[in-house]
């Protein structure tokens, strides 16, 4: 499902998202943040409790410096959600149990 930011902004400041996103964003299993501003610049290092795939091209300077790349190098990075890392976390440690 797509929802709008309800922000007419290339950023996004996601402690201020509309009622639309909260509400997709807590049904969702992925969140997508695409884009320069939003995918990059405001959120790439932003924990959510659900996975997040940020995608973007780098546009200035200053971000790729700050990220070690050069301009318009693409960035894709996938997060694991909080809880679908404690989920991850205690599969890993069920798996490993000894079983007699």
């Amino acid at each position: 499902r797509v929802a709008s930011s309800g922000g007419d902004l290339p950023l996004i400041d996601l402690r201020a998202v509309g009622a639309e996103v909260q509400a997709a964003a807590a049904e969702a299993d992925l969140v997508l943040l695409e884009g320069m501003g939003r995918g990059i610049e405001t959120n790439l290092e932003a924990k959510l409790k659900v996975n997040c795939l940020n995608l973007g091209m780098i546009k200035h300077s200053e971000v790729a410096e700050l990220l070690g790349a050069k301009n318009f190098d693409c960035v894709c990075r996938f997060k694991p959600g909080v809880a679908s890392q404690k989920v991850m976390s205690q599969q890993v440690s069920s798996n490993m149990e000894l079983k007699e």
